[in-house]
C-alpha cells in the first residue's frame, strides 16, 4: 500500500512539473529553422528562443564570458539506422561584457576572427540568438533530387564556465541551457 501511494505521489509530481507554465516558458528552443541552397553552399538560418534567463544575464553583466555551442547534423534521408551522415559539426558563439568600457563583445561563426561590439544588451542578445545564412555544406556534395535532414541543437558550453562558479552554481539552473533537436528537410534540386 505504501509503495502505491509513493508511486502515485511521484507520478503526480511529474505531471505537475510538466504542466507548469513557468517551466514551459523557460524552455529554450530552436525556431524558424530553414535550410536552403545559396551557391556554392547549403545554408541554414534559425533563432534560439528563450536562451537567456535572468541569472545568466547577471553573470554575463558581471564579466563572465558565456559560450553557446551549436551542433549541426546533415544526414541523407532514409531509415534511421541506414542514414548516411554527411556532416557533424559544432560552431560556437561567445559573449562577454567589458565592465570597464561597458560594452558587449560577441564572437560568431559567420564572422571568423572578428568580434562584434555594442553597448546595448538587446543587440548583443540578438547576435547570440539569431543565426542567418550560416554555410554548412558545399552543394557539390549533395546528390540531385535527394532529400536531406538538417538537425540543429544549441547548448551552453559548460567547459567555459569558470571552475569556481561550477561549484557555486551546481544546483542552480543558471548553466542549464540546452535545446531539443530541431529538424529541417531539404531536397536538393541543382541549378540548370
Amino acid at each position: 500500500m505504501r509503495k502505491a501511494f509513493f508511486f502515485a505521489g511521484c507520478l503526480w509530481l511529474v505531471m505537475v512539473a510538466a504542466s507548469d507554465p513557468a517551466w514551459a516558458r523557460n524552455r529554450s528552443d530552436i525556431v524558424d529553422l530553414a535550410a536552403y541552397a545559396d551557391p556554392p553552399s547549403l545554408k541554414i538560418s534559425f533563432r534560439i528562443d528563450n536562451c537567456f534567463n535572468e541569472d545568466m544575464e547577471q553573470a554575463i553583466q558581471s564579466g563572465v564570458a558565456t559560450t553557446f555551442r551549436i551542433h549541426i547534423l546533415v544526414d541523407k534521408d532514409g531509415l534511421p539506422w541506414l542514414r548516411e551522415r554527411l556532416l557533424a559539426a559544432t560552431v560556437e558563439r561567445t559573449i562577454r561584457y567589458d565592465t570597464l568600457h561597458e560594452q558587449y563583445w560577441v564572437s560568431r561563426a559567420e564572422d571568423p576572427g572578428s568580434w562584434l561590439k555594442t553597448k546595448y544588451w538587446d543587440e548583443a542578445k540578438a547576435w547570440m540568438s539569431m543565426v542567418r545564412d550560416l554555410p554548412v555544406l558545399a552543394l557539390w556534395r549533395l546528390a540531385p533530387n535527394q532529400t536531406y535532414l538538417v538537425q540543429v541543437k544549441a547548448e551552453l558550453s559548460k567547459a567555459q564556465v569558470p571552475s569556481f562558479l561550477r561549484y557555486i552554481f551546481f544546483f542552480v539552473s543558471l548553466w542549464d541551457f540546452e535545446t531539443p533537436w530541431a529538424t529541417a528537410v531539404y531536397t536538393h534540386a541543382p541549378a540548370r
